[in-house]
């Protein structure tokens, strides 16, 4: 008969997680699967988000009706991605701002700048460009909270938009 109180090898943090309840005198233990991780769920919107053209491609070749459904997408999926997590999850303060991000850039594009013509190929203006610009910016810096908290990796174009690291800091 083998030993029933040796210690077994090691326990992982997805394994505990998984338990749900001990029972004693004779021994038990509930387990259920609690889908995946804050983690694995994180991976996912950020897999979403490497494949929008309108967060990377160069200006020169986006034209306005692919850019507005692409981040009508992104808009989508964000909110799907926060009916998944708690709000107190570390990941729903960066995915609410690349949302609002996405809804801001419809007001912003309509902005008028007269000083700077209207020579913007596909038809797009100087407001849509600007407001492009910063929606990109504001997307790159909640990227790069969620890939530095979650220990993630960016591929691809989307990490062009990521900020700089600050090389002065140690």
């Amino acid at each position: 008969m083998g030993n029933w109180f040796r210690r077994s090898g090691r326990m992982t943090g997805e394994t505990a997680r998984r338990i749900t309840g001990v029972s004693i005198p004779l021994g038990g233990l509930q387990w259920a699967d609690p889908g995946p991780s804050q983690r694995d769920r994180v991976r996912d919107y950020i897999l979403m988000l490497e494949d929008r053209r309108a967060l990377y491609n160069p200006m020169w070749l986006e034209t306005d009706s692919q850019v507005i459904g692409s981040l009508h997408d992104i808009r989508v999926a964000s909110t799907e991605a926060l009916r998944r997590f708690d709000e107190t999850d570390f990941a729903t303060v960066p995915i609410r701002a690349i949302r609002e991000a996405c809804r801001r850039f419809h007001d912003d594009a309509q902005m008028d700048f007269p000083h700077m013509g209207d020579g913007f190929r596909h038809g797009g203006s100087a407001g849509f460009f600007m407001a492009l610009g910063a929606l990109r910016a504001t997307i790159g810096q909640q990227v790069a909270m969620l890939v530095g908290h979650y220990d993630l990796e960016v591929e691809g174009d989307l990490a062009t938009i990521l900020p700089l690291e600050d090389e002065d800091q140690e």
